[in-house]
């Protein structure tokens, strides 16, 4: 039983005992015990790192229900390797299954490993299935480990890192969507930690990262997502399967979460990088597919007679959109709530998900006819877990619908998860990958969170709207800071973030007014950006400050959605100098949105710039075609100058040297 498989830098063997592989950038050895696989060598082939300094105190990176501390004889029964892509939801990389008998167990587990060449990292998951005798334990305390490194902690800190769900009520300046923790004392017994995404050890300049792909969220558990643990006998672990022992069962195997185990070396920055990397690799994006300006027609409703979010979902509000859409620049009319439903509905209960009669006397005719006339593509609201796949797909072959944003889901178990994810995996691959999703995370109860079914499309981060609830009335400040948090650790082009008509919110809720539309849309500009309004309620004086932004950021769009964002400057909190830099890898040169924020005093300001070194930099305004030249000092410090406060700047960077 030996394999020696090759893609690109990505390399994996079996000799009959050993597993190794490699992404050209770390390598990682599992040895066979006869119980499983065990973790003997990590290392960071960029630095030459090794975090396995030590033997490993188990016989197998995982557990078995029932059996946590008994080492389970098992039975290798076949280990494969192939080039894959999980049928064109991830990257291309060498896939590695390890199908082993547990007989005493009644059970057998496949082992699956994905290696990606020129990675900074892998991803392992476990399929279980019982056999006829399997009887799972009933055993509440136990949580099951997934993955498993011997590191030798020495002085070496942890980094926890989590993002909260709930945004519809997460929209005050003291409630922050990221959430992070370092412990930088040397581990002196077992540690726990049970609301973190991700844990990072660290020493020095190098780290390790073991992330569960998983809808775990700070302030939610979600189903089964376990916990880390660092223990000076063991190592590190992540534990929970997000499959209870009593669903495994017979008629299939099912999937665990997934567990990413990548590898940085370079401080803070590096880490951020690496996790941007890796997400990138694991959810890739499709230029012509995925890079688009959306508009939804929930997000103007008022307490006016008339202007309920369903009220917006009708034919005539809908076409009048399409055209004011596409003189703005929008790439995509997305209808939200109430196609479905008659004019007067005050809930939605649908046999059939189709747009109503009353509505739509036509069906989606004369929609698709005005947004083909006008080039705009068309996207459709839905709850995630009532409407059936028949009825995504009639939707999908009578509108043209491609961008579907799936709502009100509640995923409390794994037939639930697994319900899901296999209606929205069977839609997307019936439409040739034509179709994605926009997965809604403003409400507490366990969703999809941030690490967990991006190969499907983008998140929809919060509502942010003109008047009610009061808890989502729109903030610039408070949509830039969570944009801005997000992006240290997510890719920002997989998240939707909102833009409002300044006009039209709240004054006693919200200073949005003080700010001009301009710099409304420009925070969106480095994530997806989403008009989350009707945008033909805009006054002739804000539309011309939009197009030629639209215009500006769409000729650039392209490089944007290569690069990696990060968050420059401080924390928005309404008074500082903040922004985005993206960072074009093996380039020098990106792209800056620079804010000043409206209670900033400060004209001038001097900002740390990422991977930024040299004499100085080319700014290039592209609003106004501007050029200048600023030094660079050591650390990639850079002063920038905005003369009046809530104003900002778009820029294109190039590195000049000598």
């Amino acid at each position: 039983m030996r394999v020696d498989e090759s893609l690109g830098a990505a390399r994996v063997t079996f000799d009959g005992q050993r597993l190794t592989a490699t992404t050209g950038e770390m390598r990682r050895e599992w040895v066979w015990t006869g119980k499983g696989l065990v973790t003997t060598t990590l290392v960071n082939l960029s630095s030459g790192r090794s975090w396995c300094a030590k033997s490993p105190a188990y016989a197998c990176d995982w557990t078995l229900p029932g059996l946590e501390g008994e080492d389970v004889v098992g039975q290798l029964v076949a280990l494969w390797a192939r080039e894959g892509d999980d049928e064109g939801f991830t990257s291309p990389h060498i896939e590695v299954v390890a199908e082993i008998a547990y007989p005493a167990a009644e059970m057998d587990v496949h082992f699956m490993l994905w290696v990606y060449p020129d990675s900074p990292g892998m991803r392992t998951r476990l399929w279980v299935r019982g056999r006829e005798a399997y009887c799972y334990p009933h055993r509440a305390d136990a949580t099951l480990r997934l993955d498993h490194v011997p590191v030798a902690f020495g002085r070496a800190r942890r980094h926890m890192l989590g993002l909260h769900n709930n945004t519809q009520r997460r929209n005050d300046a003291h409630l922050d969507i990221l959430h992070e923790a370092t412990v930088d004392r040397p581990l002196a017994g077992p540690e726990w930690c049970d609301w973190c995404s991700a844990l990072c050890i660290e020493e020095g300049p190098e780290g390790l990262a073991l992330v569960k792909e998983s809808h775990k969220c700070v302030n939610q558990p979600g189903h089964d997502t376990g916990f880390f643990k660092c223990d000076p006998a063991t190592g590190v672990d992540s534990a929970g399967w997000g499959l209870l022992p009593q669903e495994i069962d017979d008629t299939r195997y099912r999937g665990s979460w997934g567990s990413w185990c990548l590898v940085y070396s370079g401080g803070p920055d590096e880490r951020e990088l690496a996790l941007k990397r890796f997400g990138r690799i694991r959810y890739p994006v499709d230029l012509a597919r995925d890079a688009y300006i959306m508009a939804n027609t929930w997000g103007s409703g008022t307490r006016r007679p008339g202007e309920r979010g369903r009220d917006f979902a009708s034919e005539e509000i809908v076409l009048r959109e399409i055209d004011s859409q596409a003189d703005l620049g929008i790439d995509v009319q997305q209808i939200d709530d109430g196609w479905q439903t008659p004019p007067d509905a005050e809930n939605w209960t649908c046999e059939r998900w189709l747009p109503h009669p009353e509505r739509y006397p036509e069906g989606w005719r004369r929609v698709v006819e005005r947004a083909r006339e006008k080039g705009v593509t068309l996207g459709l609201w839905a709850p995630a877990t009532a409407i059936s796949l028949e009825d995504l797909q009639a939707n999908y072959e009578q509108g043209g619908f491609r961008y579907y944003k799936l709502d009100f889901a509640r995923l409390q178990s794994r037939d639930e998860i697994d319900a899901l994810m296999s209606k929205v995996r069977a839609f997307v691959r019936a439409a040739g990958h034509q179709v994605r999703i926009n997965w809604d995370v403003t409400e507490p109860s366990p969703r999809y969170g941030y690490f967990f079914a991006r190969e499907y499309g983008l998140l929809y981060l919060e509502n942010r709207k003109p008047v009610i609830p009061p808890t989502t009335v729109y903030r610039p400040h408070t949509v830039l800071r969570d944009a801005w948090q997000v992006s240290k650790y997510i890719n920002l082009n997989k998240v939707q973030i909102s833009v409002q008509n300044v006009d039209r919110v709240d004054r006693e809720r919200s200073d949005a007014a003080l700010h001009s539309h301009a710099y409304c849309v420009a925070i969106t500009l480095m994530a997806a950006p989403l008009f989350f309004q009707l945008t033909q309620l805009y006054s002739a004086a804000a539309r011309d400050q939009i197009r030629p932004l639209l215009a500006a950021y769409k000729a650039h769009r392209d490089p944007i959605y290569r690069g990696t964002v990060f968050p420059i400057g401080a924390k928005p909190d309404n008074a500082s100098w903040t922004g985005f830099q993206c960072f074009l890898p093996g380039q020098e040169e990106g792209y800056l949105t620079l804010f000043r924020e409206l209670y900033n005093d400060q004209p001038e300001t001097r900002m740390r710039l990422r991977f930024v070194s040299g004499t100085e930099i080319e700014l290039h305004n592209l609003l106004t075609g501007e050029r200048a030249r600023a030094p660079v000092e050591q650390g990639g410090w850079v002063r920038f100058e905005i003369g009046a406060p809530a104003d900002f700047r778009f820029y294109r960077y190039a590195v000049r040297r000598g």
